[in-house]
């Protein structure tokens, strides 16, 4: 029985939606038919109507109400279907009296009423049986009684009357049949489209996540071949592995941010930064890439920008970064221009940034597809400069998501402009740091540590990196093999990774603390998902902090450093 009310509030739902949006509707219709005729002493019948009505509306829409806030609503759809029930048989009664009137013009009000009724219960209905029964059987009643009432009683047209109301509820009832196939099918549609899109999502997720693995050795060994060798021309191959293991990375982002983007996953942090200093170095940071075309790349305005705002400084520089990028990649001779400004608008700021050059410029049809997700304005540019075709795609989707905009322009004189507009609070300069003394680079007594990860290359990885930091290293390949281990021997710090097959890496923590020598150990979540959900998922598991891969030798230190020193604390 429980699934049956289920299924009925799954398919009532979209009913109660429109049910909720016709309520200034049907209190607009009693109020004007009163407001015409309740003064007259023939409709009299008027005045308690309308108050009945509105009695009656009232109790619809809390039953709405609690309905639609109610993420299982289950035996809640009843109570929703009689109060229904309840508004259909008061507010078409009024047409009983007024048919009773007994002038042509009273019984044609009376019929165009009811017929007005009932077609208003089909729309509403959204193609659910039930509430396509429960708002029009009231209705259609009183229209079958009519011809009964008053002095039409005695009247030989009667039975003709009562065939055609016949034909129309036949009529009726082909018509809702049509709808309830057009609705099934458009909602198998974007069910269908729903899921299809939650698979390429997460297959996008797993892609990325198991592309990180040979990654971080990648970047790890590049890393090494760079710092370890005195040879040039080593030091210069080290370099270009890693200089291809980044844009590999930043490609694997892109594609991860825009599955998460289209999964409904994707949030932002709110917190104080300097805009210009903002700005600022992101130009800086690609002054060396323009130089080397023989571009010109400044930056202009910024002196009116308020000290500090707040919003996500990581994701605006994220955007701004694909912005002056791509602008550099278009842009064969001349310059890139990047100006800032802020409006106060009452109690916040409209931060604007706009990124504009003398390349080729857009077309109008390049424009209208400029920020569709792996669209690269043909053939050409794909073989020309490469990227996945999601940055344009994603920036716009991330200032959306942070309460702005970004939108394309072509100038007349030439070129392109991207503007991008994003509303911040006045944000309060950070308190400084305490002074700390500096890390030591490699850690003093040769902690333990036991690093656990399904993969061999990271697990090879993390045991290089941390015994060149002075650890003494114990691998485990998965999480039961980690906590036999663990059982066995007390460690400084467990490097767990999250997604394991079988026992995962949050699991295998929950189970660490409730018991053994290894209960209070610091635990340093390993992980491709650093999404601020992702994070708090690793904090409730027990575990003390989180490393992103590919990993970074100074991220790692620091992570490290934070657990043992507050060990030996």
């Amino acid at each position: 029985m429980r699934i049956t009310w289920d299924s009925l509030a799954e398919a009532y739902r979209p009913a109660a939606l429109s049910h909720q949006r016709q309520i200034p509707l049907r209190i607009f219709i009693i109020a004007v038919v009163c407001a015409m005729l309740a003064w007259r002493p023939t409709f009299a019948f008027l005045g308690p109507w309308g108050v009945a009505g509105m009695v009656a509306q009232l109790v619809e829409y809390a039953a709405l109400r609690e309905f639609l806030k109610r993420p299982a609503p289950g035996r809640a759809v009843a109570y929703t279907i009689a109060a229904d029930v309840l508004l259909a048989v008061v507010f078409g009664w009024v047409v009983v009296p007024m048919w009773a009137i007994g002038t042509p013009v009273a019984s044609a009000a009376a019929v165009v009423l009811a017929t007005g009724s009932v077609l208003t219960a089909l729309m509403g209905a959204e193609g659910c049986v039930a509430a396509f029964v429960a708002a029009v059987t009231p209705h259609m009643a009183y229209m079958f009684i009519l011809p009964f009432v008053g002095a039409t009683a005695q009247d030989r047209m009667a039975p003709y009357y009562v065939v055609g109301v016949g034909l129309f509820t036949l009529v009726l009832g082909l018509v809702f049949a049509w709808s309830h196939r057009t609705f099934a099918a458009e909602r198998a549609a974007r069910r269908t489209a729903e899921a299809q899109t939650a698979a390429k999502s997460a297959f996008i997720a797993m892609v990325s996540h198991e592309l990180r693995t040979p990654l971080s050795a990648i970047l790890s060994g590049a890393a090494d071949l760079a710092r370890d060798t005195a040879d040039a021309r080593t030091q210069d191959k080290g370099a270009l592995i890693a200089d291809a293991g980044s844009m590999m990375r930043s490609l694997l982002n892109d594609l991860l941010d825009h599955s998460k983007i289209e999964a409904g996953r994707m949030s932002v942090e709110v917190l104080d930064f300097d805009p210009k200093a903002l700005v600022n170095d992101t130009v800086r940071f690609w002054r060396a890439g323009a130089k080397a075309k023989g571009l010109s790349l400044k930056m202009t305005g910024g002196r009116d920008l308020p000290a500090w705002l707040r919003g996500d400084p990581v994701r605006i520089r994220q955007i701004l970064n694909n912005l002056v990028s791509n602008a550099i990649k278009f842009t064969a001779a001349g310059r890139v221009e990047v100006a800032v400004e802020a409006r106060r608008q009452g109690e916040t700021w409209m931060l604007s940034v706009t990124v504009s050059d003398t390349g080729p410029g857009l077309t109008a049809e390049q424009l209208s597809r400029l920020f569709t997700a792996y669209d690269q304005l043909g053939a050409d540019t794909a073989r020309t400069f490469g990227g996945t075709g999601l940055g344009l795609s994603i920036s716009r989707d991330l200032a959306q998501l942070m309460g702005g905009d970004l939108i394309a322009q072509a100038p007349a004189g030439g070129g392109a402009r991207f503007v991008l507009s994003l509303p911040a609070l006045e944000g309060a300069a950070p308190p400084k740091p305490a002074s700390q003394e500096t890390v030591p680079h490699v850690f003093a007594g040769a902690p333990t540590a036991l690093v656990v990860d399904d993969h061999e290359v990271n697990r090879r990885v993390l045991d290089q990196i941390l015994r060149a930091l002075g650890l003494r290293v114990e691998t485990a390949s998965d999480g039961e093999a980690a906590l036999t281990i663990a059982g066995a021997q007390r460690f400084d710090v467990i490097l767990m990774d999250v997604n394991m097959p079988g026992l995962d890496g949050l699991d295998a923590t929950r189970r660490l603390r409730a018991q053994g020598p290894n209960a209070v150990t610091p635990v340093i979540a390993v992980t491709a998902g650093v999404s601020p959900a992702e994070r708090e998922a690793c904090v409730a598991a027990g575990m003390n902090d989180c490393v992103e891969k590919p990993f970074e030798v100074a991220r790692l230190h620091n992570a490290l450093a934070r657990v043992l020193e507050r060990q030996d604390a």
